[in-house]
């Protein structure tokens, strides 16, 4: 090779320069773009097969880059080419249906509690590799099993559950001699009338009901804290039938906040999943649900609302407290021809060391899914941890209290619960015509997802 071309190829291998840069140097060198392209055609060779992964980009950026760097270090030592895309809320699930339907999807992808239920005639079966990854742990949490063990297969290999909690400021309610709440209604009401203070853009509690993961994780919860769901034992729709009473009660709870008691800031419906981050760290909110990356950010910026933050146990209603905990894990496609290769960087980046190291960094966001992870000593060194892993423990799934389905995981998809509390506080509608509505969804997707 040309000691010129060889130096431009060492550039572009140590991406000092672009593709389209080497070409076109190339060029001006050979007089033409077929040796440049010959040249790039032997790299790709020289380096062995090339990976398609899709990883999560968390709000946790120290965990993104363990695990880049974790993927980049297991890729130069199995002479293996990794290319890897990052997505976040609100772009990912479309971009997985957009790739299975075009019959591209990724070798491996990280996914969300919705994946393998929702992909699983796209993904392979892992249930050797589950297995023994699991063995190894003590097994999976009861949680984690029901996302990713469908039908007796395992669909995918459980990574890790984002824990979350409800954030307060401690420091407010000391200084009014309010305890923390343990039910919405009347401790959390209670709570943000007597702390907040709206001339001064202070307000008791951040939630929105808007579409978003935030909205629909929160909406979930309060059917159940009232004795409701959109499902019942069977796993068939009682949003409108079965517990009417109790889901009326929950919406009516829920758009209340906003309507009746004033607790919420004004354009809450508006809101996205990183806007009560900004708003709790600009001290407008005295309390949030949220996940451990909000406890991320202030420790990793030495917020001085840190200290002052106490994360306790999601507060519950009349029948209960409960929580959907979800089960971030690895997804293996059928189209891929690196099945393999695919198993190997699992075993690597779920390998005790580099999860603690993973783990280490995330601030709380690492929650368990296998039992000796529960058990880690590291849950035990910062008393707002404690909070967020018992919330994961007693977790339970999307169709409780019936069984997770195709179904149920399609109303979560298509924010169907945020949405019957959007219609209230924005549509104008009725909460009984909203739950109506509603209900009317959950029966066509039943009926779709059904026969699937």
């Amino acid at each position: 090779m040309d000691r010129r071309l060889r130096s431009l190829a060492e550039q572009l291998d140590a991406n000092q320069i672009s593709r389209r840069e080497f070409l076109r140097r190339s060029a001006i060198i050979t007089g033409g773009t077929a040796a440049g392209l010959q040249v790039l055609g032997s790299m790709a060779e020289a380096q062995g097969p090339k990976l398609r992964i899709w990883l999560f980009k968390s709000f946790v950026t120290a965990g993104n880059d363990i695990l880049a760097k974790q993927i980049e270090a297991w890729a130069k030592e199995r002479k293996v080419q990794v290319e890897m895309d990052w997505a976040t809320f609100g772009d990912r699930e479309q971009k997985f249906v957009a790739a299975i339907e075009a019959g591209n999807p990724p070798d491996l992808a990280e996914m969300n509690y919705q994946g393998p239920a929702r992909y699983k005639p796209a993904l392979r079966d892992v249930s050797a590799l589950a297995k023994d990854i699991a063995s190894a742990r003590g097994g999976l949490l009861p949680h984690a099993e029901r996302y990713v063990v469908l039908g007796g297969q395992h669909m995918a290999v459980a990574r890790q559950t984002w824990p979350g909690g409800f954030f307060i400021r401690k420091d407010l309610l000391d200084a009014k001699g309010i305890k923390p709440p343990k039910v919405y209604d009347p401790d959390v009401v209670e709570m943000a009338k007597k702390t907040q203070d709206p001339s001064k853009d202070l307000w008791g509690l951040g939630q929105t009901l808007n579409r978003s993961d935030d909205g629909n994780g929160f909406m979930q919860n309060i059917l159940w804290n009232y004795g409701g769901s959109a499902w019942d034992k069977d796993g068939k729709p009682a949003l409108g039938t079965t517990y009417l009473k109790q889901n009326m009660e929950a919406l009516q709870f829920a758009v209340d906040t906003i309507q009746k008691h004033k607790i919420q800031p004004p354009g809450v419906m508006s809101w996205t999943d990183v806007h009560n981050n900004e708003a709790y760290m600009a001290g407008k909110l005295v309390s949030t649900n949220n996940g451990a990356s909000l406890y991320y950010a202030m420790v990793n910026k030495k917020h001085p609302l840190a200290e002052k933050t106490q994360v306790i146990l999601t507060p519950g209603g009349p029948a209960g407290s409960f929580l959907a905990a979800g089960c971030y894990n690895w997804g293996f496609f059928k189209a891929s021809k690196h099945a393999e290769l695919c198993e190997d960087l699992v075993r690597w980046v779920e390998d005790e060391k580099r999860f603690e190291e993973y783990m280490q960094v995330s601030i709380g966001q690492a929650g368990p899914v296998y039992k000796s992870r529960a058990d880690n000593p590291y849950w035990k060194s910062d008393p707002n941890f404690q909070g967020m892993l018992q919330n994961v423990l007693r977790g339970v799934w999307p169709g409780y209290p019936g069984p997770i389905t195709p179904a149920a995981i399609e109303v979560q998809a298509q924010y169907i619960l945020c949405d019957m509390a959007g219609r209230v506080v924005v549509g104008g509608l009725s909460p009984e015509a909203a739950l109506k509505e509603a209900h009317k969804r959950v029966e066509d997707i039943y009926r779709i997802r059904s026969r699937a």
